[in-house]
């Protein structure tokens, strides 16, 4: 997965859409997140720039972290943030292109699943890139270790570019789905409603959806469902 490119894809596009927005539009709450609103978003994605260009990298990725990042940019605003961020992306570009592969994949997911999250506030419904399939794929890897190293049951993941069986042995049970729903999921986009009415099939005796769900995602699952 090229990373710099994602990265610098939806960081050009959420940027360029910033400077669109109506202060209605900047304060629209984004479902996922810890009651962010768009502009959240902005001062969030300045945030992990700064902090991953200036080595303040202490608990990331948690509340905490994540929430220092808004509040220190709330005074700034939405213009501040992206301005900020503008000015900075180059630098973490040519980071991005000079790192070993797959070394800071989390940037690239990070910044793509808040621009569907940005465009889902706002209705806009999803944006395939032309780098989902490649999310996908990387995300399958990461996931694979996670069922290892917990020893959940074996699961199957079919996308419609990769069949990929995650963790250790015969899988029990086949989820299929979209590469951009897997992504979705993955990154604690859609409710337990969505993800047990997914396209699941289990053996007899495999336990159901819920032998496998505890590792399917990275953050905790939205109460509501989310459509985009």
């Amino acid at each position: 997965m090229d990373t710099a490119a994602v990265y610098s894809g939806s960081r050009q596009r959420l940027l360029e859409l910033c400077f669109e927005l109506t202060a209605e539009d900047a304060a629209a709450v984004v479902a996922p997140t810890p009651a962010w609103r768009v502009r959240d978003i902005y001062a969030h994605l300045a945030g992990v720039c700064a902090d991953t260009l200036d080595g303040r990298m202490d608990g990331a990725g948690s509340p905490e972290w994540t929430a220092a990042q808004v509040e220190s940019r709330r005074p700034a605003g939405i213009e501040g943030a992206a301005q900020e961020w503008e000015a900075r992306a180059p630098e973490l570009d040519a980071l991005l292109r000079s790192a070993d592969p797959g070394a800071m994949t989390f940037v690239a997911f990070d910044t793509w699943t808040h621009e569907q999250d940005v465009r889902a506030a706002l209705g806009w419904g999803r944006l395939d890139d032309g780098f989902v399939p490649e999310l996908a794929e990387s995300a399958l890897d990461v996931f694979d270790g996670r069922f290892r190293a917990a020893g959940t049951p074996a699961l199957l993941v079919v996308t419609e570019r990769r069949e990929r069986v995650l963790g250790d042995g015969e899988p029990d049970a086949t989820l299929t789905m979209s590469s951009y729903e897997w992504l979705r999921m993955v990154f604690g986009r859609r409710s337990l409603h969505q993800i047990h009415a997914a396209n699941w099939e289990c053996e007899v005796g495999a336990g159901g959806p819920d032998a496998f769900i505890g590792e399917l995602h990275l953050f905790a699952l939205p109460a509501s469902d989310i459509d985009d």
